[in-house]
């Protein structure tokens, strides 16, 4: 992760819910949010039992917290069926093919991991299993049947390495896709110094930044609305 630090906005809206007796509620990572041309930081808050991760979720924050940027100081905190957060019109959520993708590139990732552990399964031999090959040779007779030692040593741990296999490359593509954040992180510490240099609203990065949190959160709606970009 980069320098930029977002515990001070979690740790203000955490604060404040508290005030409400929210403590079954979540914020969600800091977003922007454009209101009369200026620039603010929007924290949605979800129950913790909303399912913010997957697209069946179809969460909206219910309570929503607004903060300067220049004083990092609440200025609203808003029951959001008291003040709805969307202004206008509903900005559709509109889904990409980022589970279809990344659910085929953990199948091609976990056959050909398999494949490479199969082939340097048969390739490696301890000294002791080369002796051993060297006198009885690499096939053996079991039950009548002659087979390759290291075909049916493998068959008898296949069903183990394909467990683990899958385990692996989940965390491995799943720690790589959530990497997006530190992207995140990058680009919303640039809007903010360009803005309080400069006092400009960069709105290409602001919407790259709306499309990551659609992609982080699944089954969050109405994000392009909280940013109100």
């Amino acid at each position: 992760m980069n320098n930029f630090n977002f515990d001070k906005y979690l740790n203000l809206v955490n604060d404040e819910k508290k005030k409400y007796g929210l403590d079954l509620y979540a914020p969600l990572y800091p977003m922007f949010r454009v209101q009369d041309n200026k620039l603010y930081i929007v924290v949605g808050l979800v129950n913790d039992n909303d399912n913010v991760w997957s697209k069946d979720g179809n969460v909206k924050p219910e309570y929503w917290a607004l903060i300067d940027i220049n004083s990092d100081k609440i200025i609203e905190f808003n029951k959001t069926e008291e003040k709805d957060f969307v202004i206008g019109n509903t900005i559709k959520k509109i889904y990409g093919d980022n589970e279809k993708e990344i659910s085929k590139y953990t199948v091609e990732k976990t056959l050909q991991y398999k494949e490479y552990l199969k082939d340097d399964f048969k390739k490696f031999q301890a000294p002791l299993q080369k002796k051993l090959i060297d006198m009885l040779g690499n096939e053996v007779v079991v039950d009548g049947e002659k087979i390759d030692l290291n075909e049916y040593v493998f068959a008898n741990i296949e069903k183990e390495i394909d467990e683990k296999l899958n385990e692996l490359v989940k965390m491995l593509v799943w720690d790589k896709y959530g990497s997006i954040i530190f992207y995140y992180d990058i680009l919303y510490a640039q809007v903010i110094e360009e803005y309080k240099n400069n006092n400009n609203i960069n709105n290409e990065i602001i919407k790259l930044c709306a499309e990551i949190m659609n992609n982080y959160y699944a089954g969050v709606t109405y994000i392009d609305n909280l940013f109100n970009a």
